[in-house]
C-alpha cells in the first residue's frame, strides 16, 4: 500500500466539534463550584473543553463540551468520567454507572444541513447546462441513513455525525465526467469498507461536502485523512486536494437547543 499523501503532520484541520454528554452517577455530584474550575483545566490537556454543565439533582449529569479533531467521542466520555472520578475519589470511590448517552451537535441541525448540502449545485451555478446536469448526476443521497438518530454501543447510546468539506488543490474547478464518477464511487466504496454510513455527498466543481455517520471510537481527524488518501489513490496518487480540510459535528439539535437543554431551561 503506498505511503499516505495526507497525514496529521502535513494537513491542517479546521474544526468545530461539539458533544452533548449525559452520564449517570451512583449519587448526586457535589456543588459545581467545588470541582468545576480544576476539572475544566485538566480536561483541556485531553483535548476537551467544558462549555456547559447541569445536574438533575439525582444521578444524571449533562455536559456540553467541545473537542479537538484528534479526540473520538469515546475518548470524550473516558476523559469526562475518568478525570472527575479521580478528582472526587476521596468522597466517591465509585462515582459512575456504566451507561451514557452522547450526541454530536453543530451550529445547524441535521435537517438544516441536509437541505444545505442538497442545494450545492444550485448554490454554485454553471453557465453550461450540460455541466449542471453532470453535477446533478454526481450527487449522492441515501435516505436510509438517519443521521439524527442515536445508535447503541456496549454501554450507551450515541450519535457521531460528521460534516467534512474537501477543497480541490489550488482551488481548481474540475467537472470532467471521469473525475466526478471516480470521486463519487471511491467515497461510497471507502465508507462501506470502513463501516461508515454515508448519508449525502454534495460534489461541485472545486469542493465536496460529505455528511456521514461514524462509530463511537472513530477519530474525526483520521476519518477526514482516510477519505482524502483514498481519493488521492483513486486519482493516481496525486495531491488532488488542499493539505487541509474542514470537519464539524451535527445531529438532531443545534448549539442553542443543547445549551438550553443542558442549562435546564
Amino acid at each position: 500500500m503506498p505511503e499516505p499523501l495526507y497525514t496529521a503532520a502535513n494537513c491542517r484541520v479546521a474544526y468545530q466539534l461539539h458533544w452533548s454528554l449525559s452520564v449517570f452517577s451512583q449519587s448526586p455530584l457535589p456543588a459545581t463550584d467545588e470541582w468545576r474550575e480544576p476539572f475544566s483545566t485538566v480536561i483541556e490537556d485531553d483535548g476537551v473543553r467544558l462549555l456547559e454543565f447541569n445536574s438533575s439533582g439525582d444521578d444524571t449529569s449533562r455536559f456540553f463540551v467541545s473537542s479537538r479533531p484528534d479526540v473520538s467521542p469515546a475518548a470524550v466520555i473516558r476523559c469526562i468520567k475518568g478525570r472527575l472520578q479521580y478528582q472526587l475519589r476521596s468522597s466517591f470511590p465509585q462515582l459512575w454507572r456504566r451507561h451514557y448517552a452522547i450526541t454530536s451537535v453543530g451550529s445547524a441541525n441535521n435537517d438544516v444541513l441536509q437541505s444545505y448540502v442538497d442545494r450545492q449545485v444550485e448554490r454554485h451555478p454553471q453557465a453550461d447546462s450540460r455541466i449542471v446536469e453532470r453535477l446533478r448526476v454526481a450527487q449522492f443521497y441515501d435516505p436510509s441513513v438517519p443521521l439524527d438518530e442515536l445508535r447503541s454501543s456496549a454501554h450507551g447510546r450515541f450519535a457521531h455525525s460528521l460534516h467534512i468539506v474537501l477543497e480541490n488543490v489550488d482551488h481548481l474547478n474540475d467537472v470532467r465526467q471521469e473525475w466526478l464518477v471516480t470521486t463519487r464511487e471511491m467515497l461510497i466504496r471507502v465508507c462501506r469498507k470502513k463501516s461508515w454510513l454515508l448519508s449525502r455527498l454534495g460534489i461541485v466543481a472545486n469542493h465536496i461536502h460529505i455528511l456521514m455517520w461514524c462509530d463511537i471510537d472513530d477519530v474525526p481527524q483520521q476519518v477526514g485523512l482516510s477519505l482524502m488518501n483514498n481519493l488521492a489513490f483513486a486519482h493516481g496518487m496525486k495531491h488532488v486536494f488542499e493539505n487541509s480540510f474542514c470537519v464539524g459535528t451535527f445531529g438532531p439539535y443545534d448549539h442553542q437547543a443543547i445549551r438550553l437543554k443542558v442549562a435546564g431551561q
